[in-house]
């Protein structure tokens, strides 16, 4: 092992105390608030732009809107609403009672 001369062992620690700034630096530019939020609004958009693109391949393809699936979708919404309705019905009638 060659003897290194104070220059460089001055070089080497300058250079080493560079890389753990950069590295506090990048640490904390990670974990402060602002980078949280925009990371997890990053992650939130993606989210919602993934499921919306799911949701339109479903009810639309290369030759149009499908109208079966939006028809499937009506019957099965108004079916739901139709039996909320008949127990909201039955449930008055019974208190009356």
């Amino acid at each position: 092992m060659s003897e290194r001369s104070p220059e460089q062992i001055k070089a080497d620690i300058l250079a080493a105390r560079e890389r753990l700034a950069r590295g506090v630096e990048g640490l904390a530019s990670e974990v402060h608030p602002d980078a949280i939020k925009a990371t997890v609004v990053t992650a939130m958009a993606t989210g919602v732009d993934t499921q919306v693109s799911k949701v339109k391949a479903l009810v639309v393809d290369n030759a149009g809107i499908r109208w079966d699936r939006i028809g499937t979708a009506a019957v099965v919404a108004l079916g739901a609403f139709g039996v909320c309705a008949i127990l909201r019905c039955l449930g008055r009638l019974l208190r009356n009672d």
